[in-house]
């Protein structure tokens, strides 16, 4: 067996009302919420700050999806101008990563240009406590040390990661993920799904994540169907939660691999949302995993309920279609001429040599051919 280490500091609370107990983690007396503008305007950031009796609390409501840097430069500002000794994020992976760098960047006076994307500066330790509290079970970013933000200077996506990005503590309430339409329970389900494969099949796996990545998926495929179909059921809504959880802890150590590195441009470029974005690569990605991972996916079939890797990607595509989700490039607006761009870019991103299979200009214009 290859030696491996497991590191995760965050603390971790899961369970219906965690989140209104938000005060007993708060480090200081100024606190910034960060969220997106639907959970101010809907005041469930206001309820949550609303708990915080005899503290300073402020929001910043203006997170995009796929942030971008202007955006996280915006946010630090509000921190500094507070004075924020706690920095709350508040939504889907797009608050939370904000929130990572944020409370980062409140004890500087740097900019996120300094330290992403060929930035020249290193994160300094960490003065300002920072808890994650998802509203959706997908993204995981709540248990990692990775954000991912738009360069729009560059016209790039790309992760950053950092060990100043774990947080303190993670509250995860399912009551949080009672109002999700329909399509953001399918969209960010199918996320979660992405990182726990990618994780279990990634070239830096690992018995723990290992582990973690095959009950996450069982987890899915149990449930994510019936929190669709069912926003009210509380049991289907708690074990995707779960999931999710266990996804993010399982790619927090192996980073993710050829579906997230090819997501990037189909968000940037054509507007899809993440979660869309790397599903929809997902069958075909799962297809190639035999490559380099036949043993070890043969296994994960098995474990699964299917016979083979073929129809584990013919039942992952039939469960994405039950959810009316995309399943051809050509349903983003992809066309036959783009695919090489696209290929182009996702190899830009190092995780995708962490994929079971070759990862080069021809495979991968090839496996997007397949699906568009």
């Amino acid at each position: 067996m290859k030696a491996f280490s497991y590191h995760m500091p965050t603390r971790v609370v899961l369970g219906k009302g965690s989140a209104a107990k938000l005060g007993q983690y708060i480090q200081g007396e100024r606190v910034l919420i960060v969220c997106d503008p639907f959970l101010y305007q809907s005041g469930a950031a206001q309820k949550l700050g609303a708990g915080l009796e005899g503290r300073v609390v402020e929001y910043f409501h203006e997170i995009e999806p796929n942030p971008s840097c202007q955006s996280v430069d915006a946010a630090a500002a509000a921190a500094r101008a507070l004075g924020a000794q706690t920095v709350v994020g508040l939504g889907g992976g797009s608050s939370m990563d904000v929130s990572k760098i944020v409370a980062c960047l409140a004890g500087s006076q740097g900019s996120i240009y300094d330290y992403y994307s060929g930035g020249a500066r290193t994160l300094e330790p960490r003065t300002v406590d920072l808890i994650c509290i998802p509203t959706t079970a997908g993204t995981g970013s709540e248990v990692t040390n990775v954000g991912v933000f738009t360069d729009q200077m560059k016209g790039i996506k790309l992760p950053f990661v950092s060990d100043r990005f774990w947080p303190d503590t993670a509250l995860l309430d399912p009551e949080l993920t009672d109002s999700l339409p329909p399509a953001i329970t399918a969209s960010t389900g199918m996320d979660a799904f992405c990182h726990a494969i990618e994780a279990y099949w990634n070239k830096e796996s690992q018995p723990i994540c290992d582990a973690l990545a095959v009950e996450a998926m069982g987890l899915i495929l149990a449930n994510i169907k019936r929190a669709y179909d069912d926003g009210a059921d509380q049991e289907a809504r708690g074990n995707m939660q779960l999931a999710s959880l266990l996804a993010g802890m399982a790619f927090s150590q192996t980073r993710t691999t050829g579906i997230h590195a090819v997501s990037f441009p189909l968000t940037t470029e054509y507007g899809a949302s993440h979660g869309t974005a790397c599903s929809v690569t997902l069958p075909a990605f799962i297809r190639i995993s035999g490559e380099g991972a036949r043993e070890k996916m043969e296994r994960l079939c098995a474990a699964l309920g299917y016979a083979g890797i073929e129809e584990l990607a013919a039942g992952v595509e039939s469960l994405m279609v039950s959810m009316d989700m995309p399943v051809r490039l050509s349903q983003l607006g992809v066309r036959e001429d783009a695919l090489e761009h696209i290929a182009q870019v996702g190899l830009g991103a190092a995780i995708i040599q962490l994929t079971p299979a070759v990862m080069d200009q021809g495979t991968v214009t090839a496996l997007l051919r397949s699906i568009l």
